[in-house]
């Protein structure tokens, strides 16, 4: 238990202070109160509390010459100023002189929680550093529990039941497991103390949120992780554990603390075989965080359901994409990726898939570099790693903000090389085409004729430019246009969406449209109601 108490000049806050949480169910024990500077110093001198909340505005010694003298008394007491709004300043200023942090009135449960959070990370740093035996059990813990989860534990059945009975744990009783990992280490690279205390906090709320009837262990796992091994004390215990703790955890840290976190939940199962499993099922789950983008807590066997969610990708949106990147159209490249990311999210496709998905569009960026005579050097940073980038973003949305944003560079690289005439040319006919396509008679000799020029010149800039013929243009306008049409809800009659997009003959319409969407337009349209 650590030792509490609290010095303000108001009864009814006093009241309220003593009432506002279950000091012992979290791991405190207020052990008195004052009601000035003064009273306050002698309690302080007599308890040696681990933490003294102290107000700034008290009779007879005002609680920042207060804290000043407890910090010179024991630099180990943590101390927490409470003060109003209107005392923002002081409490800054306060910092200055060695108080440890404030708490705003009025405060709430959540927010004096978070506070206790970082005092405990803070004093359980002191404990461990100058409590040399505890830091030794600590670490003998930890590589216990560590070779828990792994498959590295080499000992005898008698020494692991031995072992086990330290902690208090049943070879055989019901498990669980569930890792807890910070968002975007690897692109922060805060040093080793910061990590360290963004473990401490995150261990400490996880000692306070989470409830059960049964036995948690919380220790610090490989690279970085969290790790909480939870017992259950009959067959039912899963059913009453929930991850509330967990989720309030993920909004507390995001809320109070600057950072983020992801959480993996892995099955249940008994034995230590079962251990093992969970945990290797919860590493799998933030793994495949990108394809849970809408939750901080992922299942295992809810992200195992999407496994086989292949889904249909069309292979168009990446052929319009390479062509809004030629014509630099960055309002259409930035539509295009957008209609992606949305695909990916109203399929629920697998977190495999996605991620095939988007080396698929780094590597017509890339493409695209090679295309216009550069080198990925040139227009991309030196460190450019996209499989360590698309693997390791938290969300979709940080995922195609990533891929935006390169696709940005080079587009904007791109167009300041000068234009030339048949790039102004290509632009040109390709917007005559987007207007005229309605026209069933339309050709290649017209367009040409339009703009006073020969087809075969036509055809070159369109293969130079596009990579494509002004056929092939043309066709994948009228069928992105019919795709349009069909997915608009209208109810239009088929021969009135042929006549529309360039085509007299409806049975030529069907044939051309399945050809290059796999689907007759019957069909198609079915699977956008």
């Amino acid at each position: 238990m650590f030792k509490v108490i609290f010095a303000d000049d108001e009864a009814i806050f006093r009241t309220f202070f003593k009432n506002v949480i279950d000091w012992k169910a979290h791991g405190f024990d207020i052990r008195g109160e004052a009601k000035n500077g003064l009273e306050a110093l002698a309690l302080i001198e007599e308890v040696q509390p681990d933490i003294a909340f102290i107000d700034i505005n008290m009779p007879y010694m005002n609680g920042m010459d207060l804290a000043a003298k407890v910090k010179e008394l024991n630099p180990s007491i943590i101390v927490l100023l409470v003060t109003g709004h209107s005392e923002f300043e002081y409490a800054q200023k306060a910092l200055k002189i060695g108080v440890d942090d404030y708490i705003l009135k009025p405060f709430d449960e959540e927010e004096l929680l978070v506070a206790l959070s970082k005092a405990k990370g803070t004093m359980e740093k002191f404990r461990g550093e100058r409590d040399k035996s505890k830091k030794e059990l600590i670490v003998w813990k930890e590589s216990f529990l560590n070779m828990l989860i792994s498959n590295e534990f080499t000992g005898d059945k008698e020494t692991i039941h031995g072992q086990l009975g330290m902690f208090q744990l049943q070879e055989d009783g019901l498990s669980q497991v569930v890792s807890v990992e910070i968002d975007s280490l690897h692109e922060q690279w805060p040093d080793s103390g910061e990590i360290r205390l963004r473990k401490y906090i995150i261990a400490n709320l996880l000692n306070d949120l989470v409830q059960l009837e049964g036995r948690k262990l919380i220790f610090n796992g490989p690279e970085n992780r969290i790790i909480t091994l939870l017992q259950f004390t009959d067959e039912d215990g899963t059913q009453r554990f929930t991850t509330e703790g967990f989720s309030k955890l993920c909004a507390l840290i995001k809320k109070h603390f600057g950072f983020s976190v992801t959480v993996g939940v892995g099955g249940s199962g008994r034995g230590i075989v079962s251990i093992r499993q969970s945990y290797k099922e919860s590493i799998i789950a933030l793994r495949n965080k990108i394809s849970m983008s809408l939750t901080d807590v992922i299942f295992y066997e809810e992200m195992v359901s999407r496994s086989a969610n292949i889904g249909f990708y069309p292979s168009e949106m990446n052929e319009n994409l390479l062509i809004h990147l030629r014509l630099h159209d960055e309002e259409k490249i930035k539509s295009t990726l957008a209609a992606i990311k949305n695909h990916i999210e109203t399929n629920r496709l697998s977190s495999d898939y996605i991620h095939m998905i988007m080396a698929g569009l780094v590597s017509l960026c890339l493409t695209y570099i090679y295309e216009i005579g550069k080198q990925v050097d040139d227009i991309l940073p030196k460190n450019f790693s996209p499989f360590e980038e698309i693997t390791n973003k938290p969300t979709l949305a940080a995922a195609f903000e990533w891929i935006e944003d390169m696709y940005m560079s080079v587009s904007g690289h791109s167009k300041s090389i000068k234009r030339s005439k048949s790039s102004n040319l290509l632009t040109a006919a390709r917007e005559y085409i987007d207007t005229h396509y309605q026209d069933n008679q339309l050709k290649v000799e017209d367009i040409s004729k339009h703009f006073y020029i020969q087809p075969r010149y036509l055809l070159k800039i369109f293969k130079e430019g596009l990579g494509m013929s002004v056929s092939d243009y043309l066709f994948e306008t009228r069928m992105q246009k019919a795709k349009d049409l069909l997915a608009s809800g209208r109810n239009l009659r088929l021969a009135n969406i042929a006549e529309m997009v360039g085509y007299s003959d409806l049975g030529h319409f069907s044939k051309s449209f399945k050809r290059h969407t796999g689907l007759s337009p019957s069909e198609y349209e079915a699977t956008r109601r």
